[in-house]
């Protein structure tokens, strides 16, 4: 896995860390996301926490080579590979929407490498299909002709009209050899969307002790009663925290509240 690596409120080269720091972070974007959406938050919390943060780009994402299957269960074994390869023993997840899931599950399985969780608007849960999801739009679109991202953002306007969620979808675009292109795979994760909207709840035999936080929206879905009580049966040891004014994009629409939180709790 391709990822960016943050401390004392700058963003590393590689000859300048090491994997052996006494207090680590993970982060884990949602999907459609990458590393660089988060970098004005790792710099942040860099900036109040005396560790060293790693974000990723999650498999099909960013600038990892394509794969042809995404799965929570994948992404999990890719995390298990980069720690075992780094021979890191102990970090800390921060996890947004598709991160937040990989966070849980890689907690339920392991959680011996697990200091605390931090799962951002999302829940342990099956989610309902969208009639038309957001990848089938994107997958309508040649983006090989067009000659601008602002072409690129008016063909996807016919689809989509949230400009706020055009604007994000269209950092995944490059621009290589005079012509653009996805980053994402999309075909795979069209094909995969069954399971990354669910929770493999079947691969889990115990429930987590872990310390474990979910910092939600108030005007978002995907955070209710009814999920609130699923999470609660998978994680004894949770607390919510509720973000007034805010959606699923939380840490994007409100980043001072989220960073308070982050520097009042993160150990």
């Amino acid at each position: 896995m391709k990822f960016k690596v943050y401390k004392n409120e700058k963003q590393l080269k590689k000859e300048e860390f090491s994997f052996n720091d006494q207090k680590m972070i993970f982060i884990f974007h949602g999907l459609f996301g990458r590393a660089k959406n988060w970098h004005s938050i790792a710099l942040r919390i860099s900036s109040i926490v005396d560790g060293t943060i790693i974000v990723f780009d999650l498999r099909n994402h960013g600038e990892n080579e394509p794969s042809n299957e995404i799965s929570y269960s994948i992404m999990v074994n890719d995390v298990y590979e980069f720690i075992m390869k780094k021979n890191i023993n102990k970090f800390s997840i921060i996890g947004h929407s598709m991160g937040g899931k990989l966070g849980m599950l890689f907690t339920l399985l392991y959680p011996q490498f697990i200091k605390q969780l931090f799962v951002v608007d999302i829940a342990p849960v099956d989610y309902p299909r969208e009639k038309i999801e957001v990848v089938d739009h994107l997958l309508k679109i040649d983006v090989t002709n067009c000659k601008s991202r602002k072409d690129v953002d008016v063909k996807l306007s016919n689809y989509i009209n949230n400009k706020e969620l055009r604007s994000f979808l269209l950092q995944n675009l490059n621009f290589n050899n005079g012509k653009y292109s996805w980053s994402l795979d999309l075909n795979t994760i069209k094909m995969g969307m069954k399971d990354l909207r669910g929770f493999p709840i079947n691969l889990i035999s115990n429930i987590s002790h872990i310390e474990t936080l979910c910092i939600f929206g108030e005007n978002s879905p995907y955070i209710n009663k009814k999920y609130k009580d699923n999470f609660k049966n998978l994680f004894t040891n949770l607390k919510f925290f509720k973000i007034e004014n805010a959606g699923h994009w939380l840490h994007i629409e409100k980043p001072q509240e989220f960073i308070k939180i982050m520097s009042k709790k993160l150990i």
